[in-house]
């Protein structure tokens, strides 16, 4: 009986961890709506408060990869190039988005 409750125990915790890291990582929808918005030093704030966590649940690459189209994007909007800011901002909102997308569960990642 103790084995059966323990392993009830783990499974709950594990599948309430999982739906939090889902749910910081959807988080990520709120710096993209910053972004959309030109709201950027927000967004920027807003990102490197999660990086902690989301380096946690994402993989670096991915990560650094935002960090660079962050960079890109203020980069361009202080040197006033609008084709420029317009380009790595719209990546930078693809990336944001697909983000979400890496972490889902799927059966390949299951087994």
């Amino acid at each position: 009986m103790k084995r059966l409750l323990t392993a009830a125990v783990l499974c709950t915790v594990l599948i309430l961890g999982s739906v939090w890291s889902v749910r910081v990582v959807d988080n990520t929808a709120q710096v993209a709506l910053d972004v959309e918005n030109n709201r950027l030093n927000e967004a920027r704030e807003t990102w490197d408060a999660a990086q902690t966590l989301l380096g946690a649940l994402l993989l670096h690459s991915e990560i650094d990869q935002a960090d660079r189209l962050f960079d890109r994007v203020l980069a361009a909007q202080q040197n006033g190039l609008t084709d420029e800011f317009s380009l790595d901002r719209a990546e930078l909102l693809a990336q944001l988005r697909h983000l979400p997308e890496v972490q889902r569960p799927t059966l390949k990642n299951l087994f």
